[in-house]
C-alpha cells in the first residue's frame, strides 16, 4: 500500500471509530437519555446495529488486542438481545419500552468497560481528528 493509500485508511478508520465511539457512549447511557438523544426513532435498532459495527475495526492494526477483544464481546453480547425489542419504531412510549428491556442491562454495564479500554485510543483518535 502506498503512503497515500495508508494515509486515506488511517483517516477512513479515525472517522468510523469516532462514529462508533457516539454509539458506545450512547449505549452506555440509561434507556431515557438514549431515546431522547436518539429522537425516539428505532433506537433500539440503530443502537444496537452501530454499537455491533466496532467488530469492523478488529485485525486492521489500530487497537491493541484487549481493545479487540471488547469489541468482540460486545459484538457476541448484541445478539442476546431479543429481535421483538428492535421493532420499536417511533414515539417516545415504544422506544422507551424497547430500551427498558432487561437484555440491554449487562450490555451498559459493558460499554462502559469498553469505553475504559479504549480510552488510550479514544485519546489519539481525538488528537489525530483535531478534537
Amino acid at each position: 500500500m502506498d503512503d497515500a493509500s495508508l494515509r486515506a485508511d488511517e483517516e477512513g478508520f479515525h472517522s468510523a471509530y469516532r462514529v462508533f465511539l457516539d454509539a458506545l457512549r450512547m449505549l452506555g447511557s440509561t434507556a431515557a437519555e438514549q431515546c431522547e438523544s436518539m429522537g425516539d426513532f428505532n433506537v433500539a435498532w440503530e443502537l444496537k446495529d452501530d454499537t455491533k459495527a466496532g467488530k469492523y475495526f478488529v485485525g486492521r492494526g489500530y487497537l491493541n488486542a484487549e481493545q479487540e477483544a471488547w469489541l468482540c464481546a460486545l459484538a457476541g453480547a448484541l445478539d442476546a438481545v431479543p429481535a421483538q425489542v428492535l421493532q420499536a419504531g417511533s414515539g417516545r412510549e415504544n422506544n422507551l419500552a424497547a430500551m427498558s428491556h432487561p437484555s440491554w442491562i449487562p450490555l451498559r454495564v459493558m460499554a462502559s468497560h469498553a469505553l475504559e479500554a479504549l480510552s488510550p485510543f479514544t485519546t489519539e483518535n481525538s488528537k489525530f481528528l483535531g478534537l
